[in-house]
Order: C-alpha cells, then structure tokens, then sequence
C-alpha cells in the first residue's frame, strides 16, 4: 500500500492506496486542494519510492517555489528517486510535433522510456493540460504504462469543471480505484473547504465527506464545532473537559450549591485524526434562546442528559426540538450511569421521543474513555453527511 500522507484518508482506505492503482483528486475551481497531490508526493518519497512528477502547466523551478509557498517542509527535488517531465518538455514536444497523434506518441514514449530506465513506482501527473490536448481518454492513454503487474501507481490532479458526471466517468469508463473530490461549502455551514471520499476500492463504502485546513504544509481534517448541550447539571462542562486537551470552562455555585455554567464552556479536541473544537451550553433554562444560534453553525450535537433525574427529561425532549430544526447529526449522552437509579434505554427514548436511528450512549463524563467513545461516534456521523 502507498499512503496518501493524510492518516485520515489512509485508514478510510483500510491503509492507503493499492500498489498499481488509479487516484483522482479532482478539485473544484477555487478551493485550496493543492496539497492533496504534494503530501502523497512527500510520502511516497518518505517510502523510498521512485516517482515521476508530470508537470505540463510549469516548470520545475516554479513547482520547487509552490512547495516553499505551501511550506511543505523541505523535499530535494534534486534526489535519485524523483524525475520530472515538465512544461519545457511539452514545448518541445509541440515543436517537434506535427500534429496531435504524433505528439500524443511522443508523450508516451517519453513516460515509457523514463519509466523504464528509473524503474517507476509512483507517477503523478498533473492532468488539466494533456485532458486539454488529448481528451480524458488518449491523455491517461499516455500516462499508462507497464503491464498489470509491474505497472506504476497513478495519481492525478485535476480540475474538475463539469461536476458529478465527470466524476461519475472516472470511475465507470476509466476504472479509477480512488476518486477523492475536493470542494468547498457555502450552505448550510459557513464557508469552509472539504473532501469527499466518493470511491474506493473493494466492496462499497459509504460517502465520506470531511472538512478541512491547511496548516504548516499539512492536511488537517477538521471538525470547526461540535456542541455539547442539555439540562442544567447534566454533565456539559465535565464532558467538554474531559474530551479536550485544551479547556475554558467557566462555572459558579448555583442557588443549590452545585456547580452551574453561566457561560460557554470551550474545548479543543483531535479524535480520528480530526482537530475539533467543542463548546458546551450554558444549562439554566434563561438561556435556552441563545442555542439556536449557537447551532446555527454546529457540524454535530451531544445532548447530554441526567440518566438519574427523570424529571429533567422533558426540558431535554424540547431541546431536540430545537436541534430538529437544524438537520446535523446527534447523539444523546445518559450520563451519570456509575450512579444507582439509572433509567433505561427504552425509558429514554420514550421520554425524550426520539427514534431508533439516534443513538444513545450510557457513560461517565468524568471517564475519558466514555467520553471518546461518543465524540468518535459523532464523529463518524458528521463525515458521512454529504455537504
């Protein structure tokens, strides 16, 4: 296996990219996507692979200052193990050309015969020009090389102005094994780039769509917000301290002498290979009216209840009210279940009326462990809603 650089999008794919398969990134005009294709490059360089980097828009020298841009961290592009075909190739290649069907030939062999003597593991081409040129299907004609068994791992870049179908063709006419498409978002969510794990290889995975930055040269799944709310008491701040590595939580004594939140609590977390930031609601029904919008942003929800109190239940039934409204994924938290009198699952649901497809997890917010087990479950919600 040949990983991608990115650990998230590695385990999606049961530990990365098949030896001799096809990989598509394929980016919307105007997102930020560049470093999908020059982390698996990095990679694969780490791995000790021999790579040849297909550049028909540039030029060596101005792809070496695109990676000092993206501050990539340093790649000797000088090593044994990478060559490029570039764009005073392709110059050539048209000058010495008289025509598209000669070019076409020119091209392949000048992959042939690069592949052949540097013994190629991994080529990767950036497309968009030689798709211009050639059409989609003679320009991965000429980026085929080998036979079934020795044939190099292809990775391609490109620009994807047509959509879906063109996606669609990638797959089902040209057999492409990973199609990961790039894309950024507007609505429902404030404006934020992700990717889409549209398809992978072997039996039928579900659509992974996962939001992210970039930071230091680096891909970051992220996750901008995930709120923690419920019923005064019910065990908000405890969660969000216990899930975060990083904690604001900001308490005093209530009327009865506990602990009550009279503003947000705030946490930052990394869970699946995502970095999360996790706020958590004042519980005092004064401030009921300020969750709305605070959802009106949120990728995901805990509700968490007192699995205990009974009679708090029904202030939590109206907060999934409000939650309905705002079609993200959610989970209920039972917390409290180290404690005698808990209730059980079917009393809960009946209570809060939610249905089967919800889960609910009975935990200690003061046990790490429990806390994980839910921030991953959501987790896994929100990256299969497709934005």
């Amino acid at each position: 296996m040949i990983s991608t650089g990115m650990n998230s999008v590695d385990d999606m794919l049961g530990g990365g990219i098949p030896q001799g398969g096809r990989v598509l990134y394929s980016m919307e005009p105007g997102v930020n996507g560049q470093l999908f294709m020059v982390s698996s490059l990095c990679r694969a360089l780490a791995q000790n692979l021999s790579c040849l980097v297909i550049l028909p828009g540039t030029t060596v020298e101005a792809y070496r200052h695109d990676l000092l841009t993206m501050k990539t961290g340093f790649i000797d592009l000088s090593s044994d193990k990478i060559v490029f075909i570039d764009a005073i190739d392709r110059e050539r290649i048209q000058k010495s050309s008289p025509g598209p069907d000669s070019a076409q030939l020119e091209w392949k062999a000048r992959i042939a015969k690069v592949c052949g003597e540097r013994k190629i593991d991994v080529i990767f081409a950036y497309f968009d020009l030689l798709s211009e040129e050639f059409g989609i299907e003679c320009g991965l004609d000429i980026l085929e090389q080998g036979d079934d068994v020795l044939k190099p791992t292809l990775i391609l870049e490109h620009l994807n102005l047509e959509g879906e179908p063109l996606i669609s063709r990638f797959i089902h006419d040209f057999s492409f094994d990973v199609v990961i498409s790039i894309k950024s978002s507007f609505k429902p969510l404030p404006h934020f780039d992700y990717f889409t794990l549209v398809h992978t290889p072997g039996s039928p995975q579900p659509v992974r769509s996962v939001p992210f930055v970039t930071a230091e040269g680096r891909i970051i799944p992220y996750i901008p917000r995930i709120v923690v709310t419920g019923p005064a008491q019910s065990g908000k701040s405890t969660f969000v301290t216990s899930a975060s590595i990083e904690g604001m939580p900001v308490d005093r004594v209530g009327l009865d002498g506990d602990l009550t939140t009279e503003s947000m609590d705030l946490g930052m977390l990394q869970s699946k290979g995502f970095d999360i930031t996790i706020y958590g609601t004042p519980g005092q029904p004064r401030f009921d009216l300020l969750i709305p919008g605070m959802l009106k942003h949120t990728m995901g929800v805990i509700l968490m209840v007192d699995a205990t109190k009974p009679q708090l239940l029904p202030q939590a039934k109206e907060m999934i009210g409000l939650l309905a409204e705002h079609s993200v994924p959610m989970v209920i938290a039972a917390n409290k279940n180290d404690l005698p009198g808990t209730m059980e699952e079917k009393d809960i649901r009946a209570a809060l009326g939610i249905k089967a497809d919800i889960p609910i997890f009975f935990i200690s917010a003061t046990r790490k462990d429990d806390v994980r087990h839910v921030v991953e479950s959501l987790v896994n919600s929100i990256t299969q809603i497709p934005y």
